[in-house]
């Protein structure tokens, strides 16, 4: 590495937020800004969306009116992913989602809206009771929907699947820990988290084989 290369890579660290403001270190579960996928699990779920690039329905339901009948049937489809909340609920957190991400896009030209595939439960001191949750893989996504009787659809988006990088530096630069380097298109997801695991085991740190979309 240049020394130019050296002076780049610096600025752009120093451009991090480390503070536990930053979702990225501090990775809380709200009503409206994040959804947990709960099906398919981990492995199953990068398959279709990175490596074969599917779109994945989420589930919803419709009402429609009885031809000669007073009352409304109600329609649910399954979809390809499950999420941890009802149905109004979660429509109405991918609704927040996608006018977020639409915003960040069109206001400042960036993709705000990641899949976060594997989380570290890590503490900043040993014997800390503030334990901090990160997400670990980031995979660049999208939200589309047709109309109000058509689901969400989560679709991969163009941008780098990467190792959260504020997290790499901060476990790094304050602790000595450092991630593997990840292939998205030749490392097993699983197998991958698995090794992470075993270098934050010495710390006392758990890695958890979730997925969150945030």
């Amino acid at each position: 590495m240049s020394d130019l290369d050296r002076k780049i890579e610096s600025w752009k660290n120093s451009l991090l937020d480390l503070g536990k403001r930053n979702r990225l270190l501090n990775y809380r579960k709200t009503k409206r800004s994040n959804v947990k996928i709960v099906a398919p699990e981990i492995e199953k779920l990068y398959s279709m969306l990175v490596l074969d690039e599917k779109e994945l329905k989420f589930p919803f339901s419709y009402y429609y009116d009885k031809d000669g009948e007073e009352e409304r049937e109600e329609i649910f489809i399954k979809g390809d992913i499950s999420t941890d909340r009802t149905i109004g609920e979660q429509q109405k957190t991918l609704k927040n989602l996608r006018a977020k991400a639409k915003i960040a896009i069109e206001e400042k030209g960036v993709n705000i809206l990641y899949l976060a595939l594997g989380f570290l439960n890590w503490t900043e001191t040993a014997g800390s009771e503030w334990n901090l949750i990160s997400p670990i893989v980031l995979v660049p996504v999208s939200i589309t929907i047709e109309s109000l009787t058509s689901p969400y659809v989560l679709n991969l988006h163009e941008d780098e699947i990467v190792i959260n990088p504020t997290l790499s530096y901060k476990l790094e630069n304050d602790f000595g820990v450092k991630f593997p380097e990840f292939d998205p298109y030749e490392n097993n997801i699983i197998e991958y988290l698995n090794e992470v695991q075993k270098i934050v085991k010495v710390n006392g740190w758990i890695i958890k084989k979730e997925c969150g979309l945030s």
